[in-house]
Parts: C-alpha cells; structure tokens; sequence
C-alpha cells in the first residue's frame, strides 16, 4: 500500500517537474513577447476574448484606451472608430488619424503584439489646435502648412525638418523608374496617399557609416506644383552580443493597406531567411508613406544557431 502510495506521488512529481520546465522553456523563448507591455493577463484575457466571444476588438481589461484586435483584420479598426463618430482622414506611419463631425480629432497608433494579435491606442482629442502631435509653420513662400513634430517610425531619425515645402508652376510628370534598372542610390515612383497622387523621388547616400535618403514628395493643387522635401537618416547597425542590422525598403504596390504590407514583407522574409542565421527580430516592420522598416538579428553563437535549427 505504501509503496503504491509512494509511487503515485513519484508520478505526480514527475508530472508537476515536465510542466514546469515546458513552461520555463516556453517563457524563456517567447518572454519578450509575452512580458514586451509588462502585466501579460490583460492581453492574454483579450486574445481569449477574441477567440471565444466572436468578436473583432476587445478592450483591454484596466486600459481606457487600449485595444486588441487580430492582425489579419486591418480594416476594423476603421469600422470601430466609425461606431465612435470619426471618419478615417489620413495614415501616417502607425498612426491611424480621424475626425468626427464635430471637429474632434482622434490618434490611433498600432502596434503588433505578435504575429496573429495587434494592440491599438486611441487617443482623443476635443480641440485640434492643442493636438500636441502636430505644429503650423508659415514658410518664406508664406505657405502655412502643419507638420509632426516627430515621426511615428522606428531605427530613423530626421536630418532636415520641418519639411521644405515649395510652389512651382508646370504640368505634373513622374518617371517612374523601371525595376530591371532602379538602384537603391535613386529610385522614382507613383504613389497614393490621402487619395492624392504623388510622383516620389528617393536618393540615397552613404557617408561616415550612415545611410541618409532625401525623399521629394511632387503632386498637382489648384494647378501648381507642390513639393516637399525632407531628409532621414536610417540607424546604423548595433553590433554586441548579436549584429542587428536596420532595413528599409519601398513597397513597389501603390495604394496596399499598411498591415497588408507590413504582414507581406513579414512573410517573405521568413521564407527567405529560413535558411540562414538571420531573422527578423521581435518588434516586426512598421510602414509609413509605403516605406517599410524594421530590423534583422544575425546570430553567431553555436548555442543560438542550435535554437535556430531547433526552431
């Protein structure tokens, strides 16, 4: 009796120990994920919410603000903001802007939690004079014009800002250049923003280890020319443990939504990458104005090419 007693507490112990390894193993894997917004439970509630209740977007539970839809679904939160009284008005980066017919202007900003979830921020705002996103400037062509005071994009920071805007008179035209013979030194395309067309023109640089590009938005108002201008420079590489290497690129599709574009790239360089020691890191790839951003981690270590294989 005693010694089948002993026995199944052996099991039991045996049991209890391989469940709490799988778990250490798993949060060691998956932490910055799981812990990237501190407390997981709210998000884990959400996802449960998204999975059982049916619906598209759930709030986040302790958050006034905070939201998590599935990443598949880029368009709901469009439809939620309309159920609020804001019409969609313009896109910048990971920023959603809206308006309400009461002049109420409305931020939301996304964010993926991982590959499948997205967290959304909304931030409202009753007067758009104070929204402190944005400042109006008057240039020496007595051009007022209102611009970001930062960019919502990640691994770039500004060189020449606020943008130089300038009026020209001419017929609008834009060479696009072609794939088979664009260069990465100076590339020309067509694309929407705002239901606008603009002819873009992007030329980079390389100097002192940095990479600058100097983008020129050209589009046709009230029969002039409308220019802006303005300078980027793009994040030098980070070599410590790991090298990681900041990318951006353009999306060569005029008019395809932003997470449609961000989860594309996402995919093509998963199957790109399989089979070498590099991958794209954890904080995925942002869009803003279709050039997309974002990081890859090259790994050297026998252990971490091990987890690769492995994974």
């Amino acid at each position: 009796m005693l010694l089948e007693h002993s026995s199944k507490n052996k099991k039991i112990l045996l049991l209890v120990s391989a469940v709490i390894l799988i778990a250490g193993v798993f949060l060691s894997l998956y932490s910055s994920v799981i812990f990237q917004e501190g407390n997981p439970w709210p998000q884990i509630k959400s996802i449960a919410q998204l999975k059982f209740s049916g619906k598209n977007i759930v709030q986040l539970s302790g958050s006034d603000n905070k939201f998590m839809t599935e990443s598949k679904n880029g368009t709901i939160i469009h439809d939620f903001m309309k159920t609020k009284g804001y019409e969609f008005t313009g896109q910048m980066g990971s920023g959603y802007f809206f308006k309400s017919l009461t002049g109420q202007n409305a931020v939301v900003t996304h964010k993926y939690y991982s590959r499948h979830y997205s967290l959304w921020t909304i931030a409202e705002n009753n007067n758009s004079e104070s929204n402190n996103l944005w400042t109006t400037i008057t240039n020496d062509q007595s051009v007022t014009f209102q611009y970001p005071k930062e960019l919502l994009a990640k691994y770039v920071s500004v060189v020449e800002w606020p943008p130089i805007i300038k009026i020209e008179t001419g017929a609008y035209s834009c060479k696009t250049t072609p794939l088979e013979v664009s260069s990465m030194s100076n590339i020309t395309s067509e694309r929407m923003v705002d239901d606008r067309t603009y002819c873009v023109n992007i030329k980079n640089e390389g100097a002192t280890g940095s990479v600058y590009s100097l983008y020129t938005y050209t589009t046709i108002k009230s029969d002039e020319l409308v220019k802006v201008s303005f300078t980027l420079q793009l994040a030098n590489p980070e070599i410590d443990k790991n090298v990681v290497v900041p990318f951006t690129i353009q999306d060569s599709k005029s008019g395809r939504e932003s997470l449609a574009s961000e989860y594309d790239l996402k995919q093509l360089l998963k199957k790109t990458l399989e089979n070498t020691n590099w991958r794209l890191m954890s904080d995925g790839v942002s869009y803003r104005l279709g050039v997309l951003n974002g990081r890859l981690k090259g790994y050297e270590s026998e252990e971490d090419l091990l987890k690769l294989v492995k994974n």
